[in-house]
């Protein structure tokens, strides 16, 4: 599959395109200036892989949770693209992305991963990945009251928990701690794995979690 796969929704604007067997990627750092980095760096990982959009077979996006503002401009950004294009559109959820990507970068561990991002307002995304099981519900709350369906010693990972390690449950085992952005790379993976189902333009939307927040 040629897929194009899109994320903001933290400081870094992460994108990749996938050409066959061949992975092409480009971050870069700068929350504010999202909306302007995300066409130049698409135009230019189009033009390395010597591709057209109308070349693709779907363009991924990093649906949320995350910064609220990065989320709309990557939906917006995907929406416009497959639009323009005919192509269908694959949403991914940040931490999916994230617990993802522990798995890839350390394929031989089996420890659950607990996937967290930091929500503002002194609350966190979170979810618990085991390997073998299905995606869980994101949710958010504060640090203190994140409680898992489980007793066995896990790896967080995510961004922006440092803040609130002090306030995790005691009962949280934590093997290792990795800081692991949404990774738009991974979102490719999980595609292609089968694990996301195609949307059209009007079902794209992001998924904030929560109603408001300053992002």
């Amino acid at each position: 599959m040629k897929l194009l796969a899109i994320d903001t929704s933290t400081s870094r604007a992460t994108i990749a395109l996938s050409n066959g067997d061949v992975v092409y990627t480009d971050e870069q750092e700068g929350l504010k200036a999202h909306a302007q980095l995300l066409l130049p760096m698409i135009e230019k990982i189009l033009i390395k892989a010597s591709l057209s959009l109308g070349q693709l077979d779907g363009i991924v996006f990093g649906c949320g949770p995350g910064s609220f503002t990065g989320l709309r401009i990557t939906c917006s950004i995907a929406k416009a693209l497959a639009y323009a294009h005919n192509l269908p559109l694959y949403p991914v959820s940040s931490l999916d992305a994230i617990a993802s990507e522990v798995y890839f970068i350390q394929p031989q561990d089996s420890a659950p991963v607990l996937a967290v991002l930091d929500a503002r307002m002194h609350q966190l995304y979170w979810a618990y990945y085991e390997k073998s099981c299905n995606t869980p519900c994101v949710q958010v709350t504060n640090a203190s009251d994140i409680i898992i369906p489980s007793s066995k010693p896990l790896i967080l990972a995510g961004v922006g928990f440092e803040t609130y390690l002090s306030e995790l449950s005691p009962n949280l085992q934590v093997l290792r701690q990795l800081e692991v952005y949404p990774n738009a790379s991974a979102m490719i993976r999980l595609v292609k794995a089968g694990s996301i189902h195609a949307v059209t333009i009007a079902e794209a939307t992001p998924v904030y979690v929560r109603n408001s927040v300053t992002s």
